[in-house]
């Protein structure tokens, strides 16, 4: 995947999101030196979300001292954007974060980001959670040009069958109860710390402006990371 450093400038100034409740907001992308304070920003107010369990898809080191959570849409234009940097921070410090992906499927102006969540989460009951989550936003741009009534069918059992899924098992837990509860509790605790946007990031379970950049990021998770040590970044 390639690296792309800096957020393209339409979504960083106009895109506009709605929340899972149905309520219109303009999302603007948080500006800032990368600190986890908010006083560059005077409109963001840093929320908190509950730790992460067992049930959450992580990558990294579970008793690394820095957390980051994100809260995502497989549709999401934004998100899909984010992509590569996000990859790359995970890969820069390996061991010494703990990420953690959470579903916050934006309902009412992504039609198939439900359905997105849905094969990620039946992806992982199989094994390949990760492998499908890397292929959904790889191809962000064909997919999300299917409807939804055909977009498993056309592209996602596609994408299970090259990762060598058992593909009927696929198609039985896309739809089941298990992957549905997985989504409502991911949704549930993204309403609780009031997310209105996404992406949205939380470092050590508070949540930050999103960087606008790659050396933003790298500034946030360094900066926690040395108030984890004691010592000055």
């Amino acid at each position: 995947m390639e690296n792309n450093k800096n957020i393209t400038v339409w979504f960083i100034v106009g895109f506009v999101v709605l929340a899972v409740g149905g309520v219109s907001i303009a999302y603007v992308m948080s500006g800032g030196t990368g600190s986890l304070a908010s006083s560059a920003n005077p409109g963001f107010v840093a929320t908190t979300v509950p730790a992460i369990t067992s049930a959450d898809w992580t990558e990294g080191n579970p008793k690394a001292k820095v957390s980051l959570i994100e809260y995502g849409d497989f549709e999401c234009p934004a998100c899909g954007e984010y992509e590569p940097i996000v990859e790359q921070i995970v890969n820069t410090y390996g061991n010494s974060i703990f990420f953690a992906f959470r579903n916050f499927p934006l309902y009412t102006i992504h039609p198939d980001a439900g359905i997105s969540a849905q094969a990620a989460e039946a992806a992982g009951s199989q094994g390949k959670y990760w492998q499908m989550h890397d292929l959904l936003y790889k191809n962000q741009a064909t997919w999300t040009s299917a409807a939804s009534s055909s977009v498993v069918q056309q592209y996602f059992d596609g994408y299970a069958s090259s990762l060598g899924l058992n593909v009927d098992k696929f198609n039985q837990d896309i739809n089941g109860s298990q992957v549905a509860a997985k989504i409502q509790a991911d949704v549930s605790g993204g309403n609780g710390a009031q997310i209105d946007h996404t992406p949205t990031f939380f470092v050590n379970l508070t949540q930050i402006p999103n960087p606008m950049s790659y050396s933003e990021f790298k500034s946030v998770i360094d900066k926690a990371l040395a108030a984890a040590s004691g010592t000055t970044p």
